[in-house]
Protein backbone atom coordinates (compact mmCIF):
# COMPACT_ATOMS: atom_id res chain seq x y z
CA UNK A 1 0.00 0.00 0.00
CA UNK A 2 2.84 2.64 0.77
CA UNK A 3 4.73 1.77 -1.52
CA UNK A 4 2.38 2.67 -4.07
CA UNK A 5 2.90 5.94 -6.25
CA UNK A 6 1.33 9.02 -4.49
CA UNK A 7 -1.23 9.50 -7.08
CA UNK A 8 -2.55 6.02 -5.96
CA UNK A 9 -2.53 6.55 -2.49
CA UNK A 10 1.10 5.69 -1.82
CA UNK A 11 2.88 7.61 0.93
CA UNK A 12 4.87 10.67 0.06
CA UNK A 13 7.41 10.13 2.58
CA UNK A 14 11.33 10.07 1.10
CA UNK A 15 12.16 7.38 3.05
CA UNK A 16 9.91 5.83 5.70
CA UNK A 17 6.81 4.57 3.80
CA UNK A 18 4.37 2.86 6.08
CA UNK A 19 0.97 1.02 5.26
CA UNK A 20 -1.75 -0.13 7.12
CA UNK A 21 -4.74 -2.74 6.63
CA UNK A 22 -7.79 -3.25 9.10
CA UNK A 23 -9.29 -6.23 8.70
CA UNK A 24 -12.84 -7.30 10.35
CA UNK A 25 -13.10 -10.80 12.72
CA UNK A 26 -13.40 -12.95 9.65
CA UNK A 27 -10.52 -11.49 8.15
CA UNK A 28 -12.28 -9.16 5.36
CA UNK A 29 -10.77 -5.36 4.77
CA UNK A 30 -12.24 -2.31 6.28
CA UNK A 31 -9.75 0.03 5.69
CA UNK A 32 -6.35 0.41 4.31
CA UNK A 33 -4.09 3.49 3.96
CA UNK A 34 -0.74 4.48 4.37
CA UNK A 35 1.26 7.87 6.12
CA UNK A 36 0.41 10.66 4.04
CA UNK A 37 -0.90 14.35 4.31
CA UNK A 38 -4.40 14.85 5.21
CA UNK A 39 -6.90 14.78 2.53
CA UNK A 40 -7.22 18.37 0.92
CA UNK A 41 -3.28 19.14 2.15
CA UNK A 42 -0.94 20.59 -0.57
CA UNK A 43 1.97 17.70 -0.22
CA UNK A 44 3.91 19.33 -2.66
CA UNK A 45 5.25 22.39 -0.53
CA UNK A 46 8.72 21.58 0.23
CA UNK A 47 8.69 23.69 3.54
CA UNK A 48 6.57 20.23 4.14
CA UNK A 49 9.18 17.99 3.73
CA UNK A 50 11.97 19.48 5.96
CA UNK A 51 14.03 18.16 8.84
CA UNK A 52 11.43 18.20 11.60
CA UNK A 53 8.50 19.12 9.78
CA UNK A 54 7.62 16.03 8.03
CA UNK A 55 6.45 14.51 11.14
CA UNK A 56 3.30 17.41 12.13
CA UNK A 57 2.38 17.21 8.63
CA UNK A 58 1.92 13.29 7.74
CA UNK A 59 -0.49 11.55 9.47
CA UNK A 60 0.21 8.18 10.35
CA UNK A 61 -1.33 4.94 8.23
CA UNK A 62 -2.52 3.42 11.46
CA UNK A 63 -4.44 6.69 12.21
CA UNK A 64 -5.93 7.12 8.15
CA UNK A 65 -7.08 3.80 8.14
CA UNK A 66 -9.13 3.89 11.51
CA UNK A 67 -10.47 7.07 10.31
CA UNK A 68 -11.51 5.54 6.90
CA UNK A 69 -12.97 2.59 8.88
CA UNK A 70 -14.84 4.78 10.93
CA UNK A 71 -16.11 6.93 8.34
CA UNK A 72 -17.64 3.67 6.66
CA UNK A 73 -19.33 2.75 9.77
CA UNK A 74 -17.03 -0.32 9.95
CA UNK A 75 -17.76 -3.58 12.26
CA UNK A 76 -13.91 -2.96 14.19
CA UNK A 77 -15.34 -5.37 17.29
CA UNK A 78 -12.58 -8.17 17.20
CA UNK A 79 -10.58 -6.15 13.99
CA UNK A 80 -7.02 -6.68 13.51
CA UNK A 81 -4.35 -4.31 12.26
CA UNK A 82 -1.55 -5.00 9.87
CA UNK A 83 0.97 -2.69 10.09
CA UNK A 84 4.36 -2.60 8.19
CA UNK A 85 6.23 -0.69 11.34
CA UNK A 86 5.65 -1.33 14.91
CA UNK A 87 3.02 1.59 15.54
CA UNK A 88 4.19 4.75 17.57
CA UNK A 89 3.07 5.61 20.64
CA UNK A 90 0.44 8.30 19.60
CA UNK A 91 -1.26 4.91 17.30
CA UNK A 92 -0.91 2.82 19.94
CA UNK A 93 -2.95 4.71 22.35
CA UNK A 94 -5.36 5.14 19.41
CA UNK A 95 -5.57 0.94 18.82
CA UNK A 96 -5.72 0.59 22.68
CA UNK A 97 -8.63 3.14 22.44
CA UNK A 98 -10.16 1.26 19.59
CA UNK A 99 -9.68 -1.90 21.60
CA UNK A 100 -8.19 -3.90 18.94
CA UNK A 101 -6.83 -7.05 20.49
CA UNK A 102 -4.38 -7.48 17.83
CA UNK A 103 -1.59 -6.01 15.36
CA UNK A 104 1.00 -7.89 13.27
CA UNK A 105 3.67 -6.43 12.10
CA UNK A 106 7.06 -8.19 9.15
CA UNK A 107 9.40 -9.79 11.90
CA UNK A 108 12.13 -7.30 11.77
CA UNK A 109 10.39 -4.17 10.45
CA UNK A 110 11.92 -2.49 13.11
CA UNK A 111 15.25 -3.56 12.33
CA UNK A 112 15.03 -3.08 8.53
CA UNK A 113 14.01 0.79 9.45
CA UNK A 114 18.11 1.66 10.57
CA UNK A 115 17.44 5.18 9.46
CA UNK A 116 14.62 5.91 12.04
CA UNK A 117 15.63 9.15 14.01
CA UNK A 118 15.73 8.56 17.74
CA UNK A 119 12.40 10.04 18.34
CA UNK A 120 10.76 7.52 16.37
CA UNK A 121 12.50 4.23 17.68
CA UNK A 122 11.56 6.13 21.37
CA UNK A 123 8.49 6.74 20.24
CA UNK A 124 7.81 2.59 18.98
CA UNK A 125 9.25 1.31 21.84
CA UNK A 126 6.75 3.46 24.23
CA UNK A 127 4.16 2.45 21.81
CA UNK A 128 4.89 -1.36 22.33
CA UNK A 129 4.66 -0.57 26.38
CA UNK A 130 1.15 1.04 25.49
CA UNK A 131 0.07 -2.13 23.47
CA UNK A 132 1.22 -4.38 25.75
CA UNK A 133 -0.17 -2.78 29.17
CA UNK A 134 -3.58 -2.26 27.06
CA UNK A 135 -3.72 -5.86 26.35
CA UNK A 136 -3.39 -5.71 22.55
CA UNK A 137 -1.44 -8.59 21.30
CA UNK A 138 1.63 -7.57 19.05
CA UNK A 139 2.49 -10.30 16.42
CA UNK A 140 5.47 -10.51 14.28
CA UNK A 141 4.18 -12.49 11.24
CA UNK A 142 6.77 -13.39 7.93
CA UNK A 143 5.94 -10.86 5.27
CA UNK A 144 7.79 -9.06 2.62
Amino acid sequence: MAARPVSRGGSPHPSVKVGAVLVDRKGREIAKASNRFAHGLDRRRPERYRDGAKSLWINCAEQIAVVEALRKHADTKDARLYVTLEPCAVCAGLIAEMRLKEVFVPAGSFRRYARLKSKWKDSIEIGLVKLAEAGVKVTAIDAE
